[in-house]
């Protein structure tokens, strides 16, 4: 085992530290008690005086060589918007809300153009914005301009951060986080409506926009509460998975707060009954700062917290050091170091609150938080703002984009779906080309593993500090998967191999060449033959995959091109994987697919030594 010197593992346990609170910080609000809500989409019962144009179905599908082409199979759980022969018109909910966090996938029909207004006035813009290099605030995820009728012209439009539109009849997802404006009792606006935080198809396009007053289209007047509207004269649109959750709960807080200072030797939280405070008293607030030490302590706080909605509310304890939370006399975040949650179920009434904090080293900052999630209740601190330390965050590091194909080694972290474990490709490498398209490739076994667009990649994890190897796509992947590419079946009907040991072959790494605009093909043997793999901007937007095989002729192989749960055939030579991307083969290209374990897959023959080829768009 390697060693190092205590000063160069302090200073590296330091920058783990700082880059632990950031990463809490950024990701703790995703344990709230309060589950989503669905839209239902079982009729259109949901929506106030539904006009012709919108109806329920079972499927959108899309072709995206077709302007405006959209159509649904008969069924239930899609909503459409399909003018066709009617006059486009809104779409208004029912229900209505003010504080929310929303979610929904939808589809844009080719040259399409919609948008979601929360509360009936903020229009968030829903646009084929795909395939663009520069953005505005009419793009797909764009908070709309205001405007101003006298002089027709408008104003305060934000453009998403970055491009993370998929191509037409792709499904895709946003999620929204959205602060109603506030009114005092007299109905005089004191604070305005707020974006907290937008994300689309898992990039952070916005974040903290403050709204002055509705977007265009929006109406004069705001108000506490108002309906979702959803445009529907601009052209088809579909949606689904709508789900949200509305904050309808004011902030609690810690009331009757008291704490209690301690010397201690370490932190694991002796007893303290045998031990006489340092001091004592009321706190104002819950806070680290009711004393000056920075090592050897522990912080005992008790106090009562008043609920008035009973359920099952969700605590995160910010901690740098030991931290254990009890509410009346039961444990709801154990004993530990750092920081971690935990749920209690809450009667209406008031409720004993016990927090301990301890730390023994000096070389870190202080550091105490108490966040609280609930029924109808939005995550929101319980301590004050300057209880957690802002810390020393690592700056970015980004690998960018040249006037040539860029090229990089790295480790990379891959899951292929949400549910999947994570496992890292060591011998990953990822090319990044002009115009903006990525993808990552595994050496090891030749599996184009993902693919991207936006920037190339965030190299902050390989590079900060230590470092640890890996880096990540600077942008919204496209996941495919880690598995053999080829496999020579001894029947159609075999399954796929999942690893090359069971493929039945020795894989060997011949490199790579680069041609003369600096694209690589990649080199390997397996089953006998040699084979390259040239992966290349095709004229259609997206990745052209060219695969040649020599040698050994005696047993047919397969290139499996993609597999998921559904494969659809949007005409001879363009299949949609999933609605997640889409497959272009060229004219008279002989395919198998099949139903294998409960999943499609597409495969193509590979006979002699002609090239494989087709095209991923997305």
């Amino acid at each position: 085992m390697n060693t190092i010197q205590s000063g160069q593992l302090m200073q590296t346990i330091k920058h783990r530290f700082a880059w632990l609170c950031a990463l809490f910080l950024s990701t703790a609000g995703s344990m709230a008690a309060q589950s989503f809500d669905t839209l239902s989409f079982r009729d259109m019962s949901a929506f106030r005086n539904p006009p012709a144009s919108w109806r329920i179905g079972a499927k959108a599908l899309a072709d995206p060589n077709i302007k405006d082409h959209l159509q649904a199979e008969l069924g239930q759980g899609v909503l459409l918007n399909l003018p066709g022969n009617h006059d486009g018109a809104d779409l208004v909910t029912q229900m209505e809300h003010g504080d929310i966090d929303l979610s929904f996938d939808f589809m844009m029909a080719k040259g399409s153009n919609s948008g979601v207004y929360l509360q009936g006035r903020y229009e968030i813009q829903l646009l084929d914005s795909w395939g663009k290099t520069k953005v505005t605030y009419g793009d797909c995820g764009g908070i709309y301009e205001r405007w101003v009728e006298a002089e027709q012209r408008g104003y305060e439009g934000y453009a998403p951060s970055a491009n993370a539109a998929r191509a037409p009849g792709l499904w895709q997802h946003l999620s929204i986080s959205f602060a109603a404006p506030r009114f005092d009792a007299y109905g005089k606006k004191v604070a305005n409506a707020r974006i907290l935080r937008i994300v689309l198809n898992e990039v952070v396009i916005h974040e903290n926009i403050e709204l002055t007053g509705p977007t265009r289209g929006g109406g004069d007047t705001e108000s506490p509460l108002g309906p979702i509207r959803i445009q529907g004269d601009h052209g088809p649109v579909a949606f689904r998975n709508f789900q949200y959750r509305k904050f309808t709960q004011a902030p609690l807080s810690l009331s009757e707060l008291a704490f209690e200072h301690f010397y201690t030797e370490k932190s694991d939280f002796p007893d303290l009954s045998k031990l006489k405070p340092l001091a004592s008293g009321k706190a104002k607030q819950l806070t680290h700062e009711v004393i000056s030490e920075n090592a050897h302590f522990t912080l005992r706080f008790t106090g009562k917290l008043n609920i008035t909605v009973p359920g099952a509310y969700d605590f995160d304890v910010y901690a740098s050091g030991n931290r254990w939370l009890r509410i009346d006399d039961k444990d709801v975040v154990g004993k530990g170091w750092w920081s971690d949650g935990g749920r209690a179920e809450l009667s209406a009434g008031s409720h004993k609150v016990e927090l301990y904090y301890a730390k023994q080293d000096p070389w870190y900052p202080n550091g105490l938080g108490l966040y609280v999630s609930g029924p109808g209740l939005r995550r929101a601190p319980l301590h004050i703002e300057s209880s957690i330390p802002l810390g020393d965050m690592a700056p970015q590091s980004y690998a960018n984009y040249g006037l040539e194909p860029i090229l990089m080694r790295s480790f990379i972290d891959f899951k292929e779906h949400p549910d999947s474990a994570q496992h890292r490709i060591t011998h990953a490498i990822s090319v990044g080309f002009p115009e903006r398209l990525s993808y990552t490739y595994n050496l090891s076994n030749g599996a184009l593993v993902q693919l991207w667009r936006g920037g190339f990649l965030n190299t902050t994890p390989m590079w900060h500090d230590r470092g640890d190897g890996s880096s990540r796509p600077d942008g919204s992947p496209v996941l495919l998967n880690d598995q053999p590419q080829l496999a020579a079946l001894s029947e159609p009907s075999a399954p796929w191999p999942k690893t090359l040991e069971a493929a039945g072959t020795d894989f060997r790494p011949r490199g790579y060449s680069l041609d003369e605009i600096g694209v690589p093909t990649f080199m390997y043997e397996a089953f006998g033959r040699k084979i390259q793999d040239k992966i290349q901007v095709s004229k259609t937007g997206g990745l052209e995959r060219s695969l040649t095989c020599t040698g050994n002729t005696q047993q047919d192989l397969y290139l499996r091109v993609a597999y998921g749960k559904e494969i659809e055939i949007i005409n001879e030579g363009l299949l949609a994987i999933d609605r997640k991307f889409y497959v272009q083969l060229p004219e008279k290209t002989t395919k198998v697919i099949r139903t294998n374990n409960g999943r499609q897959e597409l495969l193509l023959a590979i006979t002699g030594s002609a090239p494989v080829q087709y095209q991923l768009i997305w």
